[in-house]
């Protein structure tokens, strides 16, 4: 696939880390050597496989081993053999008195990113269970993250690093919905999933709520398709999975896959 083809798979949204891929795969052919990069979230990290195939070289992602939304890729030439440890990951667990305290995804999330200063490349998933919390993070911030952070949200919290294999598998709770839209637009898909008014949806989106692909954007007008992930604060995130076709009254025939909010 050639460097134009790539910009055509993709929205316009995308073409400036398109270009970044861009850049990391030559550095690669030029240096001959192995580039790792930050955290990624899934969208990037398909975008990162299309342009360093189009270059013949190799992929590994961190989600290929281990369960996470988030992942850091490895780009690197044929002599390449993967080891895990090349992803310099680390799992921090934060334990708090929880007989007492709830902490959610967004309270530990604004900690880390307004409190602490750390960019969203830097962690990975948050995840959150029975009184535990766990969150990927890059092995240089481990002593950065345990030095800074013993309260969120006033609550005491003590961190220690412990093994990639006893993380906790959190499943989010999901739900498939068939919905009738007369279109594909962002703001006509919102409202037929999450049962609200055309105007209500439209709403959300100026007020900066709504992500699709994990960038914020404020298009009501957005074609939405097949696999997009499109994030709704408050109310969840949903992903088109199937097109049934057109129903009587010419509107088209979706399925949905929503994925209830993190709290």
């Amino acid at each position: 696939m050639g460097q134009k083809e790539i910009y055509q798979h993709f929205n316009r949204e995308d073409h400036e880390f398109i270009d970044r891929c861009i850049e990391l795969s030559e550095r690669v052919i030029e240096r001959y050597s192995v580039e790792v990069t930050g955290f990624l979230n899934p969208h990037q990290v398909a975008i990162l496989r299309n342009v360093a195939a189009s270059y013949q070289l190799q992929v590994f992602a961190s989600s290929d081993e281990q369960k996470m939304e988030y992942a850091k890729v490895i780009v690197a030439p044929d002599y390449y053999q993967l080891d895990p440890n090349d992803f310099d990951l680390a799992l921090l667990e934060m334990v708090y008195a929880s007989k007492f305290h709830h902490l959610s995804h967004s309270q530990v999330l604004g900690t880390i990113v307004h409190q602490l200063g750390v960019e969203r490349k830097s962690f990975g998933d948050i995840l959150t269970s029975e009184g535990k919390i766990q969150v990927f993070v890059e092995q240089r911030f481990v002593h950065y993250f345990m030095d800074h952070i013993q309260k969120i949200s006033r609550v005491p919290v003590r961190l220690r690093e412990v093994p990639l294999s006893e993380q906790m598998i959190v499943e989010e709770e999901s739900q498939q919905r068939d919905i009738l839209v007369s279109s594909f637009r962002l703001d006509k898909v919102i409202a037929g999933t999450f049962k609200l008014s055309r105007s209500q949806a439209s709403q959300l989106i100026s007020s900066g709520l709504v992500k699709v692909n994990y960038a914020t954007t404020s298009n009501v007008s957005y074609a939405v398709g097949l696999n997009d992930l499109v994030s709704v604060r408050r109310f969840g995130r949903l992903k088109i999975v199937s097109e049934n076709g057109i129903s009587k009254s010419g509107k088209y025939k979706l399925t949905v896959e929503v994925l209830l909010s993190k709290k």
